[in-house]
């Protein structure tokens, strides 16, 4: 009885601690959770200008532009969804997800996947095609500038220290300046958000 009882203890151990290095969707899900409060301040500011008596299509295009700004968490979501299908569960490994050109709005994201010196990445953009707007969600050959970005970023998963990288923002601003991260590192699993500092 003994030996059961201490088998058991150890399974349960090792299965709550599988759980705990393995990453759900609604993991995922809640990471890349648009913040209500932005979502209420984009609704405040249209309340704002009904009092106005501005008109319906002006409130209306400012309340979806307002929301628009989020939606690249949208893209994060499902582009990292789709790299961690890529990988063994027990391997290790970086996504990075970032707002590769800022000008538009929604924003225009890449999602890299870094497994076993492999790289993998989605571009998800909209191309004006036709008089309208088409969103396009493709894979792309990840360059040598991104390489270097998510060598930065795995050293600072690694070893807490960079010249590059770091967990609290110095107020750069820009395309590629600010990155949300799903990484297994040494089967530990972490979502962050890190900035660059340099």
């Amino acid at each position: 009885m003994r030996i059961f009882l201490i088998s058991t203890v150890l399974l349960l151990g090792n299965s709550c601690q599988a759980q705990n290095n393995q990453i759900s969707q609604s993991d995922i899900a809640s990471f890349f959770k648009i913040d209500g409060k932005e979502i209420k301040n984009c609704q405040r500011e249209s309340e704002e200008l009904k009092k106005q008596k501005i008109d319906k299509i002006t409130i209306n295009t400012v309340q979806d532009a307002c929301i628009a700004r989020y939606e690249h968490f949208n893209f994060y979501r499902e582009n990292t969804l789709k790299m961690l299908e890529k990988i063994p569960k027990e391997k290790d490994f970086v996504i990075i997800n970032y707002i590769n050109d800022n000008s538009m709005i929604p924003h225009s994201t890449k999602t890299i996947l870094n497994f076993e010196n492999n790289y993998f990445g989605f571009k998800h953009y909209y191309n004006y095609e036709n008089d309208k707007f088409i969103e396009k969600n493709e894979k792309f050959e990840v360059n040598k500038s991104d390489i270097e970005n998510i060598q930065k970023i795995d050293e600072y998963l690694k070893t807490g220290q960079s010249q590059y990288v770091d967990m609290k923002s110095a107020g750069l601003i820009g395309n590629n300046a600010h990155w949300h991260i799903v990484a297994r590192n040494n089967g530990k699993v972490r979502m962050i958000e890190l900035f660059r500092i340099k």
